[in-house]
């Protein structure tokens, strides 16, 4: 395969697993919320985070999320390249294993510093619940990413 197909194939495969990721870390923490294991609405905190306010925060956090996981699948996905993890199963559990790690800092970072700093009263705690829903969506979005990878044939 030549660089070009290989830049393009790179580029849609990691479009495709973050959008897709994405989707199914927000599913996650929204199912995680819906049965009051933790309150809070990600898309709305994150968004918030820039609006300062409830207004547009939804429309804004999407977009940060969908951008995020995209850029998020690139570095998975280089990640997985560089240590020969692109094939089905093993990418799979590779992005299980990211998801875990990027679970655990974005938890951990949630609970200690964003829920102090953040505008809204709503947002401002952060216990252990979310921060274990956090880790829940990251490995959904892991294993989502690499099940993406791994069918890709990259």
């Amino acid at each position: 395969m030549n660089p070009v197909q290989l830049i393009i194939r790179f580029l849609g495969c990691s479009a495709v697993a973050g959008v897709l990721g994405a989707l199914a870390m927000a599913v996650v923490i929204r199912l995680i919320a819906r049965a009051k294991w933790a309150r809070g609405d990600m898309v709305v905190a994150v968004g918030s985070l820039l609006t300062r306010s409830r207004e547009s925060a939804r429309l804004v956090g999407g977009i940060l999320h969908v951008l995020s996981g995209v850029g998020f699948a690139m570095v998975y996905t280089v990640a997985m390249m560089a240590l020969n993890l692109v094939r089905f199963p093993v990418a799979a559990y590779a992005g299980i294993g990211f998801g875990v790690f990027h679970g655990m800092v974005v938890g951990l970072t949630l609970c200690w510093i964003v829920a102090d700093q953040h505008p809204l009263d709503e947002f401002k705690e952060a216990g252990l619940a979310v921060g274990v829903s956090h880790l829940a969506g990251h490995v959904a979005y892991g294993l989502v990413v690499g099940l993406v990878i791994g069918f890709s044939g990259l």
